[in-house]
């Protein structure tokens, strides 16, 4: 088996629960290898085991502190935990929500979203693929988890169509109730695994919220928050997305929630000119753009076009009235995004006050030791 030295003292890090471990931070070593390997700390005493990557910049995923190495056992175990999780934190009329989210849930690289009776695992990335594939993990998953059928899905086009495992399924399409919300959902052609789950506490959040209310939805997506935001009573709501498919699902979402036609409107257009272009004002605007930035390097550049992007938003919301932001680029963090909500707001000469902070939902847990998995943002907000 292969053997991994720290080049660095992790050890008490990784031992309080930290993931991962970085290329640079290991010794020099030449192995293609990808799968299970153990861990030693930087004087070559064992400390754990992990799933090692190659080619990837994040070359160790700890799977376990243990003296023993992790097997299907420990890894169903994970499984029937994070479960019992779910079970005891989803809302009522609630049939779609993520069960594993990856390192939170002790199984990294490894993520399974359940949409009614279909679950939709995706991997971080190829080698976590080979690796939890490796593990026959479905067997036990059509046959102790609430669904008929998985759907193994790529994380890009190029890493094949997918696969179907269990029962088929007729179409691409799948409905779920969401808060009691129904919403269809395309799980192959969708966005990550087909529709945003972290945001759900959040969308609720703002049905809250539009009572009476004119709302404006960019980057609306299949229509999350618009739905929620017509429910909520809005008094007409407006969804802006890049993609025409995705406002035909919005426009079809409504449909499915008996929401009347006269009260929404669905525009196919690019946000950033949108938002130049546009004259009209809103009561309540919701901006949540997709991640913008997927590594470090790029970080800057990600949060000027974030400035540029709420600084002109800032602008279509009526005085004293609302605004929420949101961010999902997990190198952008608590504090980077503050900053930019205060520089935007400068560049755009308003105050406002916050009325709400929050974040992912509970089924996205994260390591209490690895707060760079705490990736969604989200702000209240009403102007000044």
């Amino acid at each position: 088996m292969l053997k991994l030295q720290l080049a660095k003292d992790l050890r008490k890090n990784i031992l309080r629960g930290h993931p991962w471990v970085y290329k640079e931070a290991l010794k020099p070593f030449r192995s293609e290898a990808v799968g299970l390997c153990q861990l030693l700390d930087n004087k070559g005493k064992p400390l754990g085991w992990g799933l090692h990557s190659p080619r990837s910049p994040l070359a160790v995923r700890v799977l376990s502190t243990e003296n023993k190495p992790p097997n299907i056992n420990t890894y169903t175990h994970r499984l029937q935990s994070a479960l019992r999780s779910r079970n005891s934190i989803l809302p009522a009329e609630t049939n779609a929500f993520r069960l594993l989210n990856g390192e939170g849930d002790n199984l990294p690289g490894l993520i399974c979203d359940i949409y009614n009776r279909l679950g939709v695992v995706q991997f971080d990335g190829p080698e976590c693929m080979e690796f939890w594939q490796q593990q026959s993990l479905w067997d036990w998953m059509l046959a102790n988890l609430p669904v008929e059928t998985l759907f193994l899905k790529p994380r890009a086009r190029d890493e094949g169509e997918g696969q179907i495992l269990g029962a088929p399924h007729s179409g691409d399409t799948v409905l779920i109730r969401e808060n009691g919300v129904v919403f269809e959902v395309n799980f192959r052609e969708g966005q990550k695994t087909g529709f945003f789950l972290d945001q759900r506490d959040n969308r609720q959040y703002v049905k809250t919220l539009a009572r009476g209310r004119r709302v404006l939805n960019l980057f609306s997506y299949t229509g999350g928050f618009s739905i929620y935001a017509g429910l909520g009573d809005a008094q007409h709501v407006t969804s802006v997305d890049i993609a025409q498919t995705a406002i035909d699902m919005a426009k079809l979402n409504w449909r499915h929630n008996k929401l009347p036609d006269a009260k929404h409107n669905g525009i196919c257009a690019d946000i950033f000119d949108f938002v130049k272009t546009v004259k009209d004002k809103w009561d309540l605007v919701i901006v949540d753009p997709p991640s913008m930035t997927h590594s470090e390097k790029t970080k800057s550049t990600a949060m000027k076009s974030y400035m540029d992007l709420f600084t002109k938003t800032f602008q279509l919301v009526q005085e004293e009235q609302h605004i929420c932001l949101s961010s999902c680029s997990s190198h952008i963090q608590f504090d980077d995004f503050f900053e930019i909500i205060n520089e935007s707001l400068s560049q755009a000469r308003k105050t406002a006050k916050i009325l709400r902070v929050s974040g992912q939902g509970a089924d996205h847990p994260y390591p209490h030791y690895c707060p760079e998995m705490r990736y969604l943002k989200f702000v209240h907000m009403q102007l000044n």
